[in-house]
């Protein structure tokens, strides 16, 4: 049974809180000497208060801590999350995951959501999954107990499976030496429900508690499902800024040959959160094992980072809201007793940070990921033999790039010929390796020569463009999709090895036939947010997949980047 990093239902990993609660600042004009004898009608603004559709601020963020989401963003707020977590197991070295998250509130109580996962095991790393998420709250809150919200999940696996998720059998081995042959196998994709629940109790007691089912879908098809719930009550109740409690974790897990005899995995331990700031939140689960299949320790540490939101205005009669004003003062106006006076708040323009039509110059920075397992490297002499036979023992690795990944960097130009839509040309260059091989088997002379060989190249592509944005009003923030169709080129060096006798590795006449680098049609599309520090200077990141005539070549692309607006 191989590890599948843990199919955690709550999404530890996926997980990243964010806290943030703003206070309200009811705007008054002390200068003026009037109290209105009939209630006015006013609008206010103030600092941002982050509430999801009557919620407290504690379950507007979409996270209630490092194991438990809940509930909904406000719509258009955004939610950026940085975790750590930290398995310490009860067999074998510790496995350390790293994941990014961004989500994004929408109207109608709907959430969407983007999660990269990294992981770091035994001296080697990379890349994991990539997971597109949703939820939907059924109603507003406390329109029906518990609040229940659905929440579903895709994951692509784009790494490979590091280590075993129970104790390898004793006097085991044989399964490591298949691996090494043939190379770790990939990280499946697979799929999640959640029925999220919250409620608060009174004022100082806030609950919430996931169910969970998750299903890979090939491999050793794991099957987990669980639940996992937590407690928290502020401390420090100005703004909430330390929350204390306790959190917990329980999952089944099971893969296609061990259905009857499931892996029980309980965790607890207390939970804290505190806020720096009233828009960022650090969290820290130290969650510990209670049973065999536990780990012995599960140590979570998330920042997250919660901005943006519709603009906090309240309609209050003039009345209830400026009552503080005192006889004297109103007399002194020189109005009369029955005479009226319109308390007017002054609501200045939002800035515009996009243009209805502008170029943008962007450059970014680029890991690219394949979509197929790393090459296994086997032996020389395997190859040999089952070229031979019919069957070459070469793996699944990708066919264009080459290698689990590569690093690069890249531009693009665009012309937004409105607010919303606009072309342009794009270009990227990844540094880019793949292992190949040279072989050479004369049985007349004789002679073999075997030796490994490695393609280093550059890939680069070009790509016309077509860009659709949203621009948020009264905020910095532009969510856009992206799509291109253009040619890449410098990949696809392969190795071809051609045999003539019979089935045996050193009784056969073997070459080597090399073909270097081609240029084939690339599709690639993508989504990501851009934030403006000022109106011609922004800040890009988004995810996108590139898909490459022919078969095994596709590959996941980040980037993150600067942009110039002129």
């Amino acid at each position: 049974m191989r590890k599948t990093f843990f199919l955690s239902g709550v999404w530890r990993r996926s997980i990243l809180p964010i806290g943030c609660v703003a206070l309200t600042f009811f705007g008054s004009n002390h200068s003026s000497l009037a109290q209105a004898t009939t209630e006015q009608t006013i609008v206010i603004t103030g600092e941002e208060v982050p509430s999801a559709y009557g919620a407290p601020p504690g379950f507007s963020r979409a996270r209630f801590s490092n194991a438990v989401s809940a509930y909904v963003l406000p719509p258009w707020a955004f939610f950026f999350g940085e975790l750590f977590e930290g398995q310490g197991f009860r067999h074998g070295p510790p496995d350390y995951l790293f994941t990014q998250e961004v989500e994004m509130g929408l109207p109608y109580r709907f959430n969407v959501a983007a999660e990269a996962q990294f992981e770091r095991f035994d001296g080697g790393g990379g890349a994991q999954t990539v997971s597109l998420e949703a939820r939907w709250a059924l109603a507003d809150w406390n329109k029906i107990p518990l609040n229940p919200t659905i929440f579903a999940e895709y994951k692509f696996g784009v790494g490979t499976i590091r280590h075993e998720e129970v104790p390898p059998p004793a006097g085991g081995g044989g399964e490591e030496e298949e691996e090494e042959e043939g190379g770790p196998p990939k990280v499946p994709d697979a799929y999640e429900v959640r029925l999220l629940l919250a409620q608060d109790f009174g004022e100082h007691v806030e609950w919430a508690m996931n169910w969970f089912f998750e299903k890979e879908n090939t491999g050793d098809r794991g099957r987990e499902w669980g639940f996992s719930q937590a407690l928290m009550t502020p401390v420090l109740l100005p703004n909430e800024r330390l929350k204390i409690g306790v959190e917990m974790e329980y999952k089944n897990f099971t893969t296609k040959d061990t259905r009857g005899d499931p892996l029980h995995s309980f965790t607890i331990g207390p939970t804290v959160a505190w806020k720096p700031t009233t828009q960022t939140r650090l969290d820290i689960s130290p969650l510990f094992g209670c049973t065999a299949g536990a780990p012995v320790a599960d140590v979570f540490v998330a920042f997250s980072w919660l901005f943006g939101g519709e603009r906090a205005e309240g309609e209050a009669p003039v009345s209830t809201r400026f009552r503080y004003y005192a006889d004297a003062a109103y007399a002194r106006s020189g109005k009369g007793s029955g005479e009226e006076m319109k308390q007017v708040a002054y609501v200045p323009p939002c800035p515009e940070w996009y243009g209805d039509r502008e170029w943008n110059v962007n450059l970014w920075g680029t890991y690219a990921f394949t979509n197929t397992e790393f090459a296994p490297n086997p032996s020389l002499v395997d190859i040999v033999q089952s070229t031979s036979e019919g069957g070459p023992v070469l793996g699944t690795y990708d066919r264009y790039i080459g290698g689990d990944h590569a690093w690069g960097g890249g531009g693009d130009i665009k012309y937004f010929f409105c607010r919303y839509a606009g072309l342009g040309v794009e270009g990227f260059a990844l540094d880019a390796h793949k292992p190949g091989f040279d072989i050479f088997e004369d049985q007349a002379i004789p002679i073999f020569v075997h030796r490994r060989i490695n393609h280093n190249h550059t890939v680069g592509a070009v790509l016309g463009t077509l860009t659709l944005r949203y621009p948020i009003p009264c905020t910095r923030l532009a969510p856009y999709a992206w799509g291109g169709v253009g040619a890449i080129f410098g990949g696809g060096e392969r190795d071809q090895l051609h045999t003539q006798g019979p089935p045996d590795a050193f009784a056969v006449n073997a070459q080597t036939e090399h073909f270097g680098a081609e240029t084939k049609l690339l599709g690639q599309f993508g989504a990501g947010l851009e934030f403006r520090f000022a109106r011609h200077f922004g800040w890009t990141n988004d995810l996108s997949f590139g898909v490459i005539d022919g078969p095994s070549n596709n590959f996941g692309m980040f980037r993150s980047g600067v942009n110039f607006a002129f």
